[in-house]
């Protein structure tokens, strides 16, 4: 395949194309009614939040660039529990190899402070992406990190050749050791892989969280991801789950957290872990009509065994305005490590003529009954996009998001906004606008599948970038 400048990006989104369009042609096969799955499995709870209702304070620091190489789409972060003090950014970089795109990382020990970011790429052998198993790619991406409680540092990316079929999903581990990772070719281990020219699966959109709770099962990394088998049959999408227990040295057989029902038309895992080591997976699940459904699975062994998927939405319409960028619905999960509550955000686009708005609903009794869902943005003008969430030590809430509010009818220039709660989810902070000023994706194709936020010691940091394929940079602010 003839690569270009930034037109490797095409190759890049080819995976993701594949994944849009093996669910596309699946999913008009699957006999799913949505609305009657709602009807008889979606039970709720009582007390719909709050948002818009005073909650926490929240102030936003000046916007800090964590590296200087571009363009850069596809980012997250996570917090030292050990240290608040420490965090690590990861994102897509698109700037070596005439625009192949290579996960970054930028460290900070000073708490995000601007001028305190130390930036990297994952170990790179000959410019070009190298895991233990003595491979080099051409292409990584997707990336996403996760700390644990003894520092250990876990970035999980999907690695993969385009001149052959040969892919997987590895975790690069590393420690806090100023002013890098300590990150090793020797230590980028394949959670799952396919090495054979001729492989007729493709794994993708892995998702990543570590065990921090004081269980026995303290320490054991999960990885999360869909897996499109091209093989005669069709091809059929499916959520799959591995675990680690030794620091990310092997990783279990993976395991399927879908119901049957939902193959091939699947996407958009996450995973989380509680405070007494109960883990959970959420995805989204495609239907006719462009309706769209999240599901949630839970287990009570450490990831050994998951129970069957339940519906934690109605069905609603999927994220659809007018952009040059792609977006999508896909939820975002996290855990209270203070009670176990549940809680879940997306995207979904109410009606026609209204804008995309963000959804949140809770679980408060370990996800057996959920909210219905409400919008934490106000006031809704706009469209309100890829939303990401956390919840800190202290149990306190915080989302952000993308927003069109200050530009409703040009979705090419949005910021980033974002609120927070003390009680749990009853009641949330006034929005409070994140970026100092609007970015401006120009036609940017690719901004980002989805961002991310982490929060500790009483801060909280989200990240994005600064025009995705229009030469953005990884940005961060400080809340509190």
């Amino acid at each position: 395949m003839r690569r270009t400048s930034i037109g490797v990006v095409a190759v890049f989104l080819a995976l993701g194309a594949l994944t849009v369009s093996s669910i596309s042609s699946t999913r008009q096969q699957l006999s799913l009614d949505p609305l009657a799955v709602v009807q008889t499995r979606l039970p709720q709870i009582t007390g719909m939040v709050q948002p818009g209702k005073s909650a926490v304070p929240i102030w936003t620091g000046s916007t800090v660039t964590m590296t200087t190489t571009f363009p850069e789409a596809e980012e997250f972060i996570a917090v030292n529990p050990a240290n608040a003090n420490n965090s690590v950014a990861v994102i897509s970089d698109f700037s070596l190899r005439k625009g192949s795109n290579t996960t970054k990382y930028a460290v900070s020990f000073n708490n995000g402070a601007a001028g305190t970011w130390f930036e990297s790429f994952v170990p790179l052998v000959h410019d070009l992406p190298a895991t233990s198993d003595g491979r080099l790619w051409e292409f990584n991406s997707s990336p996403v990190v996760a700390v644990d409680k003894q520092g250990y540092v876990y970035v999980s990316s999907l690695y993969f050749n385009v001149t052959s079929r040969s892919n997987g999903i590895y975790a690069c581990v590393g420690r806090f050791t100023c002013p890098d990772l300590a990150f090793s070719q020797g230590a980028t281990y394949p959670v799952v892989s396919h090495l054979s020219p001729f492989a007729q699966i493709t794994e993708d959109k892995p998702w990543l969280a570590v065990d921090n709770s004081d269980a026995p099962t303290s320490g054991t990394a999960y990885v999360s991801w869909t897996r499109f088998d091209q093989s005669p049959g069709g091809q059929r999408a499916s959520i799959l789950l591995s675990r680690s227990v030794d620091h990310g040295q092997t990783w279990s057989a993976p395991i399927r957290i879908n119901s049957p029902q939902h193959n091939g038309a699947v996407q958009g895992s996450q995973v989380a872990v509680g405070p007494k080591g109960e883990v959970y997976v959420v995805y989204e699940v495609f239907y006719l009509g462009n309706l769209r459904q999240q599901f949630l699975a839970k287990s009570a062994d450490g990831g050994a065994t998951f129970s069957q998927p339940v519906p934690i939405t109605p069905a609603f319409n999927e994220v659809n305005f007018a952009s040059t960028y792609r977006k999508n619905s896909y939820p975002s999960l996290a855990v209270s490590p203070t009670n176990g509550h549940v809680y879940v955000v997306y995207a979904d686009q109410p009606g026609a003529a209204s804008g995309s708005e963000v959804e949140f609903v809770v679980s408060r009794d370990g996800g057996s009954t959920f909210s219905a869902p409400a919008s934490v943005n106000k006031p809704s003008e706009g469209q309100q996009f890829m939303p990401a969430l956390t919840a800190d030590s202290a149990g306190i809430i915080h989302v952000s998001w993308f927003d069109t509010r200050n530009s409703p009818q040009v979705t090419s220039s949005y910021d980033v906004y974002a609120t927070s709660s003390s009680d749990g989810g009853v009641t949330f902070a006034p929005n409070i606008r994140v970026t100092a000023a609007s970015i401006d994706a120009g036609t940017a194709s690719f901004i980002g599948d989805y961002g991310g936020i982490a929060a500790s010691g009483g801060f909280a940091h989200p990240v994005w970038t600064s025009g995705g394929f229009n030469n953005g940079l990884l940005q961060t602010a400080t809340l509190q």
